[in-house]
């Protein structure tokens, strides 16, 4: 392998591994403990993933607005174990359980990528 063939594969590795910009998405967890989600507020970068856990063998859902309003941004209906999903915009994302609406609520705040804690 030449240099240049070497240069070439490291640059492409970089670039698959680090993207163009070298930040990582991750994956947030929110957790359903006694019909409670814990965090309820959570912060996250733009690009993350967030993953409810039921922990619990009650059904619940994990619906966006405000209760009793879905905005339609996103919604698990009936979440046995997990759900998952990953917010592409900016901004402040209200969320709650539309069979326990008066006890179940959250908020996602989505960050832009890069941004820290400001």
């Amino acid at each position: 392998m030449t240099a240049k063939n070497t240069f070439s594969l490291t640059g492409f590795l970089l670039i698959f591994f680090f993207g163009s910009g070298g930040v990582w998405a991750e994956t947030v967890e929110v957790k359903i403990i006694k019909s409670t989600f814990i965090p309820a507020v959570i912060e996250v970068k733009k690009g993350d993933t967030i993953r409810w856990v039921n922990t619990e063998e009650l059904l619940h859902t994990v619906t966006s607005g405000k209760a009793p309003m879905p905005d339609k941004e996103f919604n698990a209906a009936y979440v046995k174990k997990e759900f998952e999903v990953t917010l592409g915009n900016e901004g402040f994302f209200d969320y709650y359980c539309e069979l326990h609406p008066a006890i179940m609520r959250g908020v996602v705040i989505v960050r832009p990528t890069g941004e820290e804690g400001k």
